[in-house]
């Protein structure tokens, strides 16, 4: 019925090839969408001020290589602390590849979490300005 609207070379295969050819492209976009997927990136804003500010995620549910994307309230902020609630969550999760980019105003990283995470568990990150010792 279709054969006069295709190519000739295309209008001699069988359907049943044609079928399997459609299918298969059918499955490498699902498989593109997959790929992507795997790689979410969050956006998250440090709340503070230019001395220091707390990050809030919430964990619940997992994550699998989730790029976090934290926005610092200042540019010479560094990571001092971690608190995940509750404390049962603690080995549940891992933070790895952290980097700061945009002058210090960003900081990323991956994050991991297990499935099983209940609901409401948070992972608060904390940033202040370094302290400097006096060398005494």
């Amino acid at each position: 019925m279709f054969t006069r609207a295709l190519p000739k070379f295309i209008a001699r295969r069988p359907t049943r090839t044609l079928a399997w050819a459609f299918a298969g492209c059918a499955l490498a976009l699902v498989g593109a969408d997959a790929a992507s997927a795997a790689t979410k990136a969050r956006s998250i804003t440090c709340r503070g001020g230019g001395n220091s500010c707390s990050a809030v995620i919430a964990l619940a549910g997992g994550a699998s290589n989730v790029k976090l994307k934290i926005v610092l309230s200042d540019t010479d902020l560094k990571l001092v602390g971690r608190v995940v609630k509750p404390s049962s969550v603690r080995g549940a999760y891992s933070l790895s590849r952290g980097s700061y980019s945009l002058g210090g105003s960003l900081y990323t990283v991956t994050l991991n979490a297990v499935q099983s995470i209940p609901k409401g568990s948070t992972l608060t990150l904390k940033f202040a300005v370094p302290t400097q010792s006096n060398g005494k």
